[in-house]
């Protein structure tokens, strides 16, 4: 079959990608990176705090106690609470409202507040940049959109994409080499990849379609149409004082028995107005979860409809997990840690393309090298200052700063090699401050984070020990010698 554009038309679509790339593969490159690990960020909450004990159970007594314990500790009844029940993948339970959190042990009582630092900076990364969180959550919203036109644009101006689908010339030169990988992992990541930016682009500019939707539709009351969606709240009077969390949970337990609870939420703790939502799983199903209201007798109240309402809402409610990859255990999540670092490489190898088919070097390749092998020395670094109880945040912006500045003032010194060096020296450095903070003996998903870290170390050094043994070539940002462009 022949491609239905013309040579004309392919050409401008390769320079009208080419140049939509280069203007988003830094961030999207930042994006990719901090998402791939933000996917196990249930683990690396349990990595950061591997002291606290945990129980992958719950009960109505420990419910109890532990909800009138935290709100002893509120100065003013929270207008919500919510109680995270502890799962396979976070066995701890956690209570917050308005901003006050803590951990809760198998008795009931509260235990430490949960750390609010790198697992939580490193989230904040993907979802905002570290920007304020109206306008970060436009610009990475924005930022997935045209990712799927940066796809879709590549797809379009590839007319061997189908005879080329497993064409990868490794005995040619490097930029061949290169462009073969990047055409290939773009091309069967491609929907995977156009996923991530469709839900990346629900989510950060959900905020704006809600505006423009209320005022079309609703007269402006953002409210109502959120409520339209997702379903409206209810209202509840006359409750008794004390919830009946033991009822509670037998009436859950009575009407779904397949579905697994996963939060609590209070709505207006100890007044007469008081009822409880229990946020569920259901088995085979993408949505974030069923919510299932009671009174605080134990009541059922009817359900919100999120997995038999409407279609609109039961997508809208499948988003979170569809782009995080929290619906199939670890073999999902390892799936789309890949599938991240895989678009990363796609980003830096596509600049790494196009620096190749200059004649020379100058200091963008130096700024590239250095934000390329820099973002995650400044994560490691920042890891390593969070577990030190320091300015973690300060310092991973230090190093996204000073890095490719360095590297693009000083090209011949610090180029990918040594900055590939110093990343093998942050990961084994920051496992064995782990060590040392903690000790060895751990949880085994701790372990696995510190054996991931030195196995990544030494993976890394691998080619430089084999490329002391080679004549040193100018290199990509990824290491590779440079060669003549396809």
């Amino acid at each position: 079959m022949s491609w239905p554009l013309r040579s004309a038309q392919v050409k401008r679509l390769r320079r009208a990608h080419s140049v939509l790339g280069l203007t988003l593969a830094g961030l999207l490159y930042v994006i990719c990176l901090s998402g791939a690990l933000a996917v196990f960020h249930e683990a690396l909450e349990r990595w950061e705090q591997p002291q606290l004990p945990e129980s992958p159970t719950h009960s109505a007594p420990q419910l109890a106690h532990a909800v009138d314990r935290f709100l002893a500790e509120t100065a003013t009844p929270p207008d919500e609470l919510f109680v995270a029940l502890p799962s396979a993948s976070l066995p701890r339970m956690r209570l917050s409202a308005d901003g006050h959190e803590r951990y809760v042990t198998s008795s009931g009582t509260l235990d430490a507040a949960p750390a609010d630092s790198w697992t939580h900076l490193l989230v904040h990364l993907h979802t905002v940049l570290l920007l304020p969180e109206t306008a970060g959550l436009i610009v990475t919203g924005s930022i997935g959109a045209l990712l799927c036109a940066l796809i879709l644009n590549g797809l379009l101006s590839h007319p061997n994409l189908v005879k080329d689908l497993f064409r990868w010339r490794r005995d040619r030169s490097d930029a061949l080499h290169h462009t073969d990988l990047h055409n290939r992992l773009g091309v069967w990541g491609s929907p995977f990849f156009l996923m991530f930016g469709l839900t990346g682009a629900f989510f950060g500019l959900i905020g704006v379609l809600v505006a423009a939707g209320a005022e079309r539709w609703f007269d402006g009351d953002r409210d109502a149409l959120i409520a339209s969606v997702y379903g409206a709240d209810i209202q509840v009077v006359g409750a008794p004082p004390q919830i009946d969390f033991q009822q509670t949970l037998d009436e859950m337990a009575r009407l779904a028995p397949d579905a697994t609870p996963i939060y609590l939420m209070i709505h207006r703790p100890g007044t007469e107005r008081q009822f409880v939502e229990v946020g569920a799983t259901l088995p085979g199903r993408l949505i974030y979860s069923e919510i299932y209201r009671f009174d605080a007798s134990g009541t059922p109240l009817g359900h919100q409809g999120l997995s038999d309402g409407p279609l609109a809402r039961q997508i809208a409610y499948s988003v979170y997990r569809l782009h995080f990859g929290h619906f199939g255990g670890w073999a999902s999540k390892l799936l789309y840690g890949v599938l991240g670092l895989a678009l990363a490489w796609v980003c830096v190898s596509g600049v790494n393309i196009w620096l190749a088919r200059r004649d020379h070097r100058s200091v963008v390749n130096g700024l590239w090298d250095g934000l390329v092998w820099g973002t995650p020395i400044a994560l490691a670094a920042s890891a390593m200052t969070a577990l030190l109880e320091g300015p973690a945040q300060a310092v991973l912006l230090a190093t996204l700063a000073l890095l490719p500045a360095a590297a693009g003032a000083l090209p011949g010194r610090l180029g990918p090699v040594p900055l590939r060096g110093l990343l093998a020296l942050c990961l084994v450095a920051l496992a064995g401050v782990h060590a040392w903070r903690f000790g060895i003996d751990q949880p085994p998903v701790v372990v696995a984070i510190n054996g991931a870290l030195c196995a990544s170390a030494l993976c890394l050094t691998g080619p430089l020990l084999a490329a002391r043994h080679r004549r040193p070539r100018a290199t990509t940002a990824l290491g590779a010698p440079e060669g003549p462009a396809a």
